[in-house]
């Protein structure tokens, strides 16, 4: 973005002499007008119509080829200064549940498709951030690697289905959760540790695998990440439809997270809890995450030092043609 520009010259001495050739030069022009001792001039100039167009033509075009290429001699430039706009965004972890109970339907039409469609808002309101995306059920995977491209990953959660991860795999069902957690804060501490890192933690049940809370919450508060922990769940018990192999399906029953590890997890590592009950609730509390941690831009200006001699040498061209074909023009005598 151009803030101003300034128009100057390299060698403006060029210009300072030149000026005092002019006025000398005009000096003696009316000085030894003074002297000229003709009756009649007029009859004299009436001799010479023709002539007389041409050569104030021919004195104007020589006139002009001085200015231009003195111009030349003095380095006409101009000078611009731009604004650079530093983007100095944050590093978001976004770490999701994908286990079966997000297909839940006390949130309508169920819990997973309000946080994908929230969740695709949240991206679309960053502007200078990098986002991971980890999945987990049974176990984490990093599915969105670091990524400014926004427009894809908007695509690629829109496109989130449960059967993302086959749960009808009994190897694969669960809720792996502090091991999510501990994926998502490897992945930030390999990348650039002067950006701030923070992790937004959705999921809608307790964990029932593997990584105990207390140690995941030892590695988040060593490598100080902020952590915003959000429990997506609306009535304390619903159910589920789990489909099992050979085409049968298990009815479970679903109750409330383990809200006080998830406020622990995120007052200990300087972050919030949030309770999402609604399409409508999730969609405040990452508006009001991304506030929260809304990133500054700086700014950085840069001067420009670019020659303009171009367009004084075309000037000079063309004066140079009629230059030529003035001279050249067989009623003048010069």
């Amino acid at each position: 973005m151009n803030i101003f520009t300034i128009h100057g010259f390299d060698f403006p001495f060029v210009l300072v002499i030149w000026c005092v050739l002019i006025f000398i030069g005009a000096l003696i022009y009316f000085r030894s007008q003074r002297q000229k001792n003709f009756a009649d001039v007029d009859i004299l100039l009436s001799v010479y119509t023709q002539n007389n167009t041409l050569y104030k033509i021919y004195l104007l075009s020589m006139f002009l080829v001085s200015i231009y290429v003195i111009l030349l001699l003095a380095g006409p430039y101009q000078n611009t200064q731009s604004q650079e706009i530093k983007k100095d965004g944050i590093d978001i972890q976004i770490v999701f549940d994908m286990s079966y109970s997000m297909v839940a339907q006390d949130m309508k039409p169920s819990r997973l498709a309000a946080a994908k469609t929230v969740l695709s808002d949240f991206v679309s309101w960053l502007t200078s951030d990098r986002v991971w995306l980890v999945l987990f059920s049974w176990k984490p995977f990093q599915s969105v690697p670091l990524t400014f491209d926004y427009d894809f990953l908007q695509s690629f959660i829109t496109d989130l289905d449960i059967e993302i991860i086959d749960q009808s795999n009994p190897n694969l069902m669960g809720t792996a959760l502090w091991d999510g957690v501990v994926l998502g804060t490897d992945i930030l501490i390999k990348n650039e540790r002067e950006r701030e890192k923070i992790m937004i933690l959705i999921t809608d049940w307790e964990a029932n695998r593997w990584v105990e809370p207390e140690l995941a919450l030892k590695f988040l508060k060593k490598e100080g990440i902020k952590t915003y922990t959000i429990g997506v769940w609306k009535d304390e018990k619903t159910t589920v439809d789990v489909p099992l192999p050979s085409w049968f399906v298990q009815r479970i029953q679903i109750w409330g997270i383990d809200e006080t590890i998830l406020k622990k997890i995120s007052t200990e590592t300087w972050g919030r809890y949030f309770r999402a009950d609604s399409r409508e609730s999730l969609s405040e509390i990452l508006e009001t995450i991304s506030k929260l941690e809304k990133s500054e831009l700086e700014y950085e200006q840069f001067l420009f030092h670019t020659p303009q001699r171009q367009w004084v040498l075309l000037l000079l061209v063309f004066q140079l043609i009629v230059l030529l074909y003035i001279i050249g023009y067989k009623k003048i005598r010069i």
